[in-house]
């Protein structure tokens, strides 16, 4: 699902701002900032009050506005004041946003602002995921006769838990561990099979070389990215989209990292619930192949 170029129901303007900061112009990038560190009351300034407190030009704001698929600044600020309730309201699920926390206690800080980036994307991914697209891609994976799960990063774990998971009801599901394995593993699909892609950013080279490597064999591809356009998306057969909004290194991939999880555990439970007595029967001969795997009794 890409974003709509509709204000009134786009779904994660702040995301989408924040994805493609790195990327924008100078004048642009300071546009996108002052909106991303100012989002509750970006909405309140006029185009010539918000481009004055920029520091950028009237057409900068302008330009940003169609970045993002908006007429103009009306477009602009109706999304931004539509999509700061609705954050509001997922901040409310999840607790504190990120940055919310002043001069507390560090070692509390710390945990707040992790697990407050954390629970916030699991919210607003829940607010604006696309049960269609987990739809169709639960028909692609239970009828694929190969699945390849692949990511770079911390994203090429999330792919493996998934092959994991998929493999678990007796999927034929595999996530090779390095990029050149990725690629040959792409190249040797078929138009019966499918590749899940794996990328916040949808950006990654390799993870992209993936999907056009895939599709050129005709083989169906399923994206679980962040929101709005993107390479990878533009790739792919089905596009499932995760949102984390915090910008900072540190705490952003793991955001990420656990939205993304809890859609493999969400399409986990639909090929469960789909697969019928098979899959259960699946389930129960990996569980019981491991039984023995575990320490048993009691240790102090």
């Amino acid at each position: 699902m890409t974003a709509t170029s509709d204000a009134g129901t786009r779904i994660a303007l702040r995301a989408e701002i924040a994805r493609e900061t790195p990327s924008l112009p100078p004048a642009q990038a300071r546009l996108a900032t002052f909106l991303l560190d100012n989002f509750d009351a970006a909405s309140d300034y006029t185009i010539t009050e918000l481009a004055g407190a920029a520091e950028v030009s009237i057409g900068t704001v302008s330009q940003l506005a169609r970045r993002f698929n908006l007429k103009g600044y009306q477009e602009l600020r109706f999304a931004l004041a539509r999509e700061a309730v609705l954050s509001s309201v997922g901040a409310s699920l999840g607790g504190l946003r990120p940055d919310e926390f002043g001069d507390a206690d560090p070692v509390l800080a710390a945990v707040d602002r992790v697990l407050a980036a954390n629970s916030l994307a699991i919210a607003e991914t829940r607010r604006t995921i696309d049960l269609d697209a987990l739809r169709r891609a639960v028909e692609l994976l239970q009828s694929a006769t190969q699945i390849v799960c692949v990511g770079a990063g911390s994203a090429a774990f999330i792919a493996g838990e998934g092959a994991l998971k998929l493999r678990k009801l007796g999927l034929p599901a595999f996530a090779p561990a390095d990029s050149h394995a990725q690629a040959m593993a792409a190249a040797n699909l078929r138009p019966t099979d499918a590749l899940m892609a794996i990328s916040h950013s949808g950006r990654t080279t390799d993870t992209i070389h993936c999907a056009e490597v895939a599709r050129a064999r005709g083989a169906a591809v399923i994206a679980v990215t962040g929101p709005g356009r993107s390479p990878l998306a533009g790739r792919s057969d089905v596009v499932i989209e995760t949102v984390s909004y915090d910008r900072g290194f540190q705490v952003e991939p793991m955001a990420s990292a656990v939205a993304e999880l809890s859609v493999v555990q969400v399409l986990f439970v639909l090929l469960l619930e789909r697969g019928g007595r098979p899959a259960e029967e699946a389930l129960s001969r990996t569980q019981w192949a491991t039984e023995g795997k575990h320490v048993r009794g009691k240790f102090g």
